[in-house]
């Protein structure tokens, strides 16, 4: 089958260069369908400079410019399916094939902490009246979108969605930058090995803040290892590198004793499987987390990391961590729950057989046709308030002249 997955970023960056984790979602829908023997294309924004022709399992297309260049490209392109994992870019979508979308971020609440939740309230509804699928990262997702989708007219009596949870993906060797390239590793700012290091990292979103963490952190490690940030401002005591790209990153991370995964608590992080935790998974470092996260019960299961125990124990707990001989089969097993396989298994078999959603109306089209006829019944009364003004005009005027009529008459 041809498959179109429209998307926002290069799937594959130039060396040197962060990625972004929609695109690196989108990359490994795109790989793992033409693992499985479809046609791919990848069809991303003209602004995200994405060079097409680029060797890789899928094809890479020029870029669209606006809502109405993407429907006219994708009419032509004629795919059997399309995933779309840009949710902003599903209304131009609607009704040109089969259309999955990928909710694997709650925007809408994300939008809150950034002054835009209007703004992304428009668009989820928007793209869950386009999708005739969606799929969700984690299960907690599913029931924060439920609602929505009720609103956007989903049937809530049948099941709703698929869950396909973010893959732990350790692509190093494909990754690997070109020195001296912007956003490239330094090797003069990388700590020296001698101490044990813990990362925290990862774009400074504004409703992620761990400050407390990586104060208490440098606080009670103090001279025994060494806490390093990447992306992240400044903080006293631990050593901030800028960001850097992807194979620097994971290098960074496997190197690390643990992964510092704790932030203040707030709506987003209790619904959030979040990339950064899944490059850990993947390289095979362990976790220090906080205990209400959709991937706790994994951490839990697999005893590969720290979801409930106060911060100072658990950072003491992973400096002993070299004594524990289950640690790499434990690594192993949580890796392996999050692979690609594992994961894209249900947008696999949407894909086999995708189907077209019943559509009987949605909130958003009650919506729109309540503004239009509110919009008309503003006309109305608009044109009804000027002829009842002319008509008063008019008796004026015709007052007037009966008036006139009598003197001369007179």
């Amino acid at each position: 089958m041809r498959v179109l997955v429209v998307h926002h970023g290069p799937l594959v960056p130039p060396p040197g260069l962060s990625t972004s984790g929609g695109a690196l979602r989108a990359r490994v829908h795109a790989g793992a369908l033409a693992a499985a023997g479809h046609e791919v294309l990848a069809l991303a924004r003209a602004q995200d400079d994405v060079a097409p022709g680029a060797e890789t399992p899928w094809r890479v297309l020029a870029g669209f410019r606006s809502p109405g260049q993407l429907r006219r490209r994708v009419a032509d392109l004629r795919p059997d399916a399309i995933v779309c994992v840009a949710p902003e870019e599903a209304p131009a979508l609607r009704g040109l094939a089969a259309l999955a979308v990928d909710l694997y971020a709650p925007r809408m609440l994300e939008g809150a902490f950034e002054g835009l939740q209007r703004e992304e309230a428009g668009r989820t509804l928007a793209a869950l009246a386009a999708a005739d699928e969606v799929l969700f990262s984690n299960p907690r997702q599913r029931w924060f979108f439920l609602g929505l989708l009720g609103a956007a007219g989903w049937d809530l009596s049948a099941p709703c969605g698929r869950l396909v949870p973010l893959a732990a993906v350790d692509d190093r060797r494909q990754t690997a930058s070109a020195p001296g390239a912007e956003g490239a590793r330094a090797p003069s700012a990388t700590p020296p090995p001698r101490l044990p290091t813990f990362v925290l990292g990862g774009n400074p979103w504004p409703w992620q803040d761990p400050s407390d963490t990586l104060g208490r952190a440098v606080a009670h490690l103090g001279a025994r290892a060494r806490v390093v940030t990447v992306g992240l401002p400044p903080c006293e005591g631990a050593v901030a590198l800028p960001r850097v790209d992807r194979a620097a990153w994971l290098e960074l991370l496997a190197g690390s004793v643990a992964v510092l995964d704790r932030y203040a608590p707030n709506p987003e992080r209790a619904l959030a499987l979040s990339f950064r935790q899944l490059d850990a998974i993947a390289v095979g470092a362990p976790l220090v987390t906080d205990a209400d996260t959709p991937l706790a019960e994994y951490v839990r299961q697999c005893a590969h990391g720290w979801a409930d125990l106060p911060l100072e124990e658990a950072l003491d707990a992973a400096l002993d961590l070299s004594r524990d001989t289950a640690f790499a089969r434990r690594a192993a097993d949580l890796a392996a729950r999050f692979a690609p396989a594992v994961t894209e298994a249900p947008l696999l078999d949407w894909v086999a057989d995708p189907g077209v959603r019943a559509r009987s109306w949605s909130l958003l089209a009650a919506g729109a046709r309540l503004a239009r006829a509110e919009a008309r019944a503003d006309i109305a009364e608009a044109a009804r308030e000027t002829a009842a003004s002319e008509a008063l005009a008019k008796r004026d005027e015709v007052a007037a002249l009966n008036a006139q009529v009598r003197a001369l008459a007179g």
